[in-house]
């Protein structure tokens, strides 16, 4: 996989040039706008919204990126969609019907040899989470779960605990 950093001057005068044009403003770059920005980047490349929404998300903890995170979140959209070439892949190997779509178990398998023994948690929250249980799975319905990195995937713990200071540092500031 090739690091986006090696071309961070055309990155910089794409931005600039993108957000002169588009009118875009600092306070963020949408999710769209960053597809956007990496197909002008990497055209041979295809990467879904949910997946550079998941990126944002994974990088900069909120829906926006500001312009000095660009650069990761580059990359993360770009591991990303390395990961995916691979895992369109193996989809397609376990999907033998050519259906374009997987059983819940085979889900799980997948889930299990990219994310390992966290990956128990994980299917157990998306098969209790689905809108049809017990139907088949879509890629499309299981590419950010996949994607996700292991280690960056906050427990519940966690998420209140961040919650928490957070909402502490809100206190603070407006004393």
């Amino acid at each position: 996989m090739a690091v986006l950093s090696s071309q961070s001057e055309e990155i910089a005068s794409l931005l600039s040039a993108y957000m002169e044009t588009n009118g875009a403003t600092l306070e963020g770059i949408t999710a769209t706008e960053l597809q956007k920005i990496y197909h002008n980047l990497r055209p041979g490349n295809t990467i879904s919204l949910r997946q550079v929404t998941a990126a944002i998300e994974t990088v900069c903890f909120c829906d926006l990126c500001l312009k000095d995170e660009v650069l990761d979140v580059l990359n993360e959209i770009d591991r990303r969609s390395f990961l995916m070439r691979d895992l369109e892949w193996e989809f397609e190997m376990l999907d033998r019907e050519k259906r374009g779509t997987i059983t819940e178990e085979q889900a799980c398998f997948l889930l299990k040899a990219i994310h390992g023994k966290s990956a128990v948690k994980k299917c157990e929250d998306f098969l209790s989470s689905r809108p049809q249980p017990g139907s088949r799975v879509s890629l499309q319905e299981i590419e950010v779960l996949l994607c996700n990195s292991p280690e960056l995937t906050l427990s519940d713990e966690d998420e209140e605990a961040i919650e928490t200071s957070n909402s502490n540092l809100f206190v603070m500031e407006n004393v």
